[in-house]
């Protein structure tokens, strides 16, 4: 029995994490973090708390903006758009199913929020930097 106890005591306990974000923050064009890094099991929720977004996958790079309803890529996402507008503030949340790098953007006015740098990254890496991925957004 004691060696069971022990055995026990080494096996390590997996917590998932909640990350919150906020979504349009002081109103906004911002995801508040901008980045994240989290993983397998881990949840994003997605707090809209001004006007009308959505969190939608896209790609790094190339045709950024707008992002296509529905999301991009393997185990993408999209909330559709969610309206913070009086006092309803919508959550979206999402389930992390991999450690591998994924950007999103509001996809509101044809992209124009994305354009103006209302992006996220969740597991940005040093070649798939946020930094980059606003840039190559807001250049497209």
């Amino acid at each position: 029995m004691l060696l069971k106890a022990i055995l026990l005591t080494l096996i390590p306990v997996i917590v998932a994490v909640d990350h919150p974000v906020t979504v349009g923050l002081n109103g906004g064009l911002t995801f508040t973090p901008d980045a994240v890094l989290a993983d397998i099991g881990d949840t994003l929720t997605f707090a809209f708390v001004s006007k009308n977004h959505s969190v939608t996958t896209t790609n790094f790079s190339g045709a950024v903006c707008p992002p296509p309803a529905g999301g991009i890529g393997v185990n993408g996402w999209d909330s559709g758009f969610l309206s913070a507008l009086g006092t309803v503030m919508p959550q979206f949340v999402y389930t992390v199913v991999d450690t591998e790098p994924h950007f999103a953007s509001c996809m509101q006015a044809a992209g124009a929020h994305c354009r103006a740098g209302m992006n996220f990254a969740l597991n940005p890496t040093a070649a798939m930097t946020f930094a980059q991925f606003n840039a190559n957004a807001m250049a497209s």
